[in-house]
């Protein structure tokens, strides 16, 4: 069968069966089972295409050619019902990732400005600082509680000045955590509350900075700022503000968090991430492509459409999972290994298409600020192997706590 210039093989009707019945009664919510990735590979290679009748239903995409067509393709498979499944009933559309092109591309030229490299960069040094502020807390301990000592307060304070204008540590933590509890248990009765909190804080914000003479910042522009030549409507600003401070609380803390579990599993990564141009010459790619932040989005069908020798109809929805993508045996070699001379193109982890990562430089500065400072004043970090990492699923796959041991240089 060919789809899009691919072409698939049959695979092993035994095999397909298993995986059919593995995946029937997947709840994309909860703690990560044992074996995913293991589940995943025989996914790829026996049914690319899988279906599970939970969340509303939902079709499960594996393979990295199918994930990459399907982002590629916004006229076939739509944002503009939601990219989480099921779709959270008190969740706001949130421009622009949960739009379409041409209205899509009108948004992310409101918003680019304040994302550009040329307009984060300035902030480098005050990020600095804040990550400064943070290590001394903990320095002299030899431990920490990674997560709340560092991986999530230092992006929060960074989001915090660069993007939202708050500086109050507290009130930026409770925002991450209502971001943490949507990240990984989207469709549960805490995530219910978690939403409303999230809305009526932006809403609050949003509301104010509309009472307010217009001013240069990104608040500002999402209050008194025009997108195809119309004032945003309230519903617009406020999703757009909630999806920046999902992104912005979120992934970057995530990333933070891997990265310190690589760094305990092999302490010779100190020397790699002490060089400046360790982002520049693509490690952070590597690292991104085998512990993506983000592990799926969703997408509705708009056409009927072949994908995976199964024949989606309109109106279903497809899981598009990058982390699986990310290690497909397609398209990398030994793809569950870190391997910074690997050749052949980087992963999935910011999107392709019209939904590439529009924060990727403010991400990128801050996770270079991050390890600059960490590895400039601790070393030998451990954890002990013998307790198990618990990582939430979800669109992202946040830890639950990270405990950590070190020494001073």
């Amino acid at each position: 069968m060919r789809v899009d210039g691919t072409v698939y093989t049959a695979t092993g009707n035994t095999a397909a069966a298993d995986v059919k019945s593995t995946f029937a009664d997947y709840e994309p919510y909860g703690v990560v089972p044992d074996g995913w990735w293991d589940e995943l590979r025989r996914a790829r290679q026996a049914c690319p295409v899988a279906h599970s009748g939970r969340s509303g239903g939902f079709w499960l995409v594996t393979r990295a050619e199918d994930v990459e067509t399907i982002l590629r393709s916004p006229h076939k498979f739509s944002s503009a019902d939601g990219i989480t499944i099921p779709h959270h009933p008190d969740a706001p559309p949130q421009p622009p990732i949960e739009l379409d092109p041409p209205l899509h591309t009108a948004f992310r030229r409101l918003l680019r400005p304040y994302f550009a490299a040329a307009a984060t960069r300035p902030y480098r040094p005050l990020v600095a600082e804040m990550a400064r502020e943070l290590i001394a807390r903990f320095e002299d301990m030899g431990e920490c509680e990674f997560l709340t000592a560092f991986a999530r307060p230092l992006p929060a304070m960074a989001l915090g000045r660069i993007v939202l204008g708050i500086e109050d540590l507290g009130e930026l933590l409770e925002l991450q955590q209502q971001v943490t509890v949507i990240a990984g248990q989207n469709n549960s009765d805490e995530a219910q509350g978690a939403w409303l909190a999230l809305r009526g804080y932006v809403e609050a914000v949003i509301s104010s900075a509309a009472r307010r003479p217009p001013c240069d910042g990104l608040v500002s522009a999402l209050a008194h700022g025009t997108v195809a030549g119309k004032l945003l409507g309230e519903e617009e600003r406020i999703g757009t503000l909630m999806l920046l401070i999902l992104g912005g609380l979120g992934t970057t803390s995530d990333t933070i968090s891997t990265i310190m579990v690589r760094l305990t599993d092999d302490p010779t990564l100190e020397d790699r991430l002490r060089d400046p141009g360790w982002i520049a010459r693509g490690d952070l790619d590597e690292l991104l492509r085998i512990d993506s932040p983000v592990q799926w989005v969703g997408r509705t069908v708009t056409t009927r459409v072949e994908l995976g020798e199964v024949t989606l109809q309109p109106g279903e929805r497809v899981m598009v999972h990058i982390g699986s993508a990310n290690r497909d045996e397609a398209r990398f070699t030994d793809p569950d290994t870190l391997d910074f001379a690997r050749s052949g193109g980087r992963g999935l982890a910011y999107g392709v298409g019209p939904h590439h990562c529009i924060g990727v430089h403010l991400a990128q500065m801050v996770l270079g600020v991050a390890f600059e400072e960490l590895l400039a004043r601790l070393t030998g970090f451990h954890r002990d192997r013998g307790v198990p990492l618990t990582v939430r699923d979800g669109i992202s796959r946040p830890l639950l706590a990270l405990p950590v041991t070190f020494q001073p240089r």
